[in-house]
């Protein structure tokens, strides 16, 4: 199993974004959770691993440019 984990600090609306998506990205090979102040994603292999991460920085990169609005 391949974990790991992206720290947010206390960005509100990044750790509200996440707990909703937690919902939405889940399928058998891996999955994607906050914990604390960590966006953590678990995935059985690297390819899985790599593919939850590019959603996670995604989704970071649209909060991000929302917050500016």
């Amino acid at each position: 199993m391949y974990r790991l984990e992206v720290s947010i600090g206390e960005n509100d609306l990044a750790i509200q974004v996440f707990k909703i998506l937690e919902r939405e990205v889940r399928f058998g090979r891996g999955r994607v959770y906050v914990e604390d102040e960590k966006i953590v994603a678990e995935a059985v292999d690297a390819s899985s691993l790599r593919s939850l991460l590019h959603t996670i920085f995604r989704a970071l990169y649209l909060v991000e440019h929302v917050a500016l609005l």
